[in-house]
């Protein structure tokens, strides 16, 4: 398999880089031929990474490529990891973020259209990551949305780690949680198909909502390592399917489920059958009070992709 992470040099990389070269990703049995894109200046700490991969002697790496060159980094691949973007500092507000990563998503989509097959799976992790996963799909006409995807899967374990320390459930117990809407301070957690009796309070999903901004209060830095394992597991159950359980993915909404807005990716629940082939369980009922805070993540969302539509 040939995979593409962008952001190369970066933290969350770092981190997840052993998970994928040591199978827990696509198993023991998928060599991976790994190319690692950053922006010229990251070339020189890139090729330290290179070194560190060689020297730790991975059982399922096949080649491995560093770049700064895009059409070397896109050509080719079966799976790209979209991990590199502008962060976001402290005086800029979510259009500015947008801003700055129009140019690169918009340029990673030309890419993707341009240099890889149709059938080329996308997850975007790099921040407004729905909104990142818009952009560099509509610069990809060819290849089809439902390839397509961003990663809500962090959020969707911090609820179960939620309930697990409040709500004292068993891990192993906890299934079918749902993560709604924009991966922002909007987004939606919902225990509805899990136990219909958890009513989360204020408390419980404002500590859902900012759980990242606290790690970056309390690191510095923002999730690296918990980011690197909720990828591990979103392509995990993408590649080998999620046992008929009902996940949440950010995917692209082209047929209006739920009755929302059919122009979005949208966090939403979806059942994975083995094969990266996603269905959107649109039969489940949202309790009224979940809808209209799903309601108010979307209206953030179309502000972002308006402000993207003034950037076209």
């Amino acid at each position: 398999m040939n995979v593409l992470i962008t952001g190369g040099a970066g933290q969350i990389t770092y981190a997840f880089i052993p998970l994928l070269l040591s199978g827990q990703v696509f198993g023991l049995n998928v060599k991976i031929n790994l190319i690692l894109l950053d922006i010229e200046p990251c070339i020189e700490r890139l090729t330290g990474v290179k070194f560190e991969i060689e020297d730790s002697n991975f059982n399922c790496l096949g080649d491995l490529t560093i770049t700064s060159d895009i059409k070397t980094a896109f050509t080719n691949i079966d799976l790209a990891i979209c991990l590199g973007g502008f962060p976001r500092s402290k005086d800029m507000d979510r259009n500015d973020l947008i801003s700055k990563n129009f140019m690169i998503f918009k340029q990673h989509g030309e890419a993707l259209n341009k240099y890889s097959s149709t059938n080329v799976k996308v997850l975007v992790v790099a921040n407004p990551a729905n909104t990142n996963c818009w952009i560099i799909n509509h610069f990809a006409p060819n290849i089809p949305s439902e390839n397509f995807t961003s990663l809500s899967y962090l959020d969707q374990e911090r609820l179960s780690c939620l309930l697990q320390n409040k709500y004292s459930k068993s891990s192993s117990d906890i299934k079918n949680i749902v993560i709604w809407g924009n991966h922002s301070d909007t987004m939606v957690p919902d225990t509805t198909y899990y136990d219909d009796t958890i009513q989360l309070d204020t408390d419980d999903i404002h500590y859902i909502r900012n759980r990242g901004s606290n790690v970056i209060q309390k690191r510095g830095f923002s999730s690296a390592l918990s980011a690197a394992n909720a990828i591990q597991k979103h392509l995990h159950i993408w590649y080998f399917g999620s046992d008929n359980e009902t996940v949440s993915f950010g995917v692209y909404n082209k047929t209006g489920c739920f009755n929302f807005p059919n122009n979005l990716v949208i966090s939403l629940p979806v059942k994975i059958s083995p094969g990266f082939n996603i269905c959107i369980q649109n039969d489940l009922h949202i309790r009224p009070n979940i809808r209209e805070m799903i309601n108010e993540s979307i209206v953030d969302l179309q502000k972002e992709l308006a402000f993207v539509l003034s950037l076209l």
